[in-house]
């Protein structure tokens, strides 16, 4: 058995369409974007390469290099809601929606071990 620290992602995004065919989905603070054929599948596409970015920075011990490079800083209080710098402009990035996931982010082996 092993002990999991688990980060809660939480992310505005955008989409819009590019082509007849072509949208495109952004996480400007992260600067991470991903496309499909349809504005579901961009979304989709986002979400996993968010994953991924996370997944990658834990795995070369550089996540909190990376979310200070992409200003973020520790939570100083729970639930504190923080404002958006800036506001985007619909017809540049397109509309926004929130990216939520789950990432394993750190795993320890059990300490104890039971010997009878």
């Amino acid at each position: 058995m092993s002990e999991t620290i688990v980060l809660d992602v939480s992310l505005r995004a955008f989409v819009r369409r590019e082509a007849t065919r072509l949208w495109v989905a952004i996480c400007p603070q992260l600067d991470v974007a991903s496309q499909g054929s349809t504005a579901r599948a961009a979304k989709a596409c986002l979400q996993e390469a968010i994953e991924l970015w996370f997944e990658s920075c834990i795995e070369r011990g550089v996540l909190d290099q990376a979310l200070r490079e992409a200003n973020f800083h520790p939570s100083r209080r729970r639930n504190k809601q923080t404002r958006a710098r800036g506001v985007a402009s619909r017809d540049i990035l397109g509309e926004s929606f929130q990216v939520r996931l789950t990432v394993r982010g750190y795993e320890a082996a059990t300490q104890l071990s039971a010997t009878a």
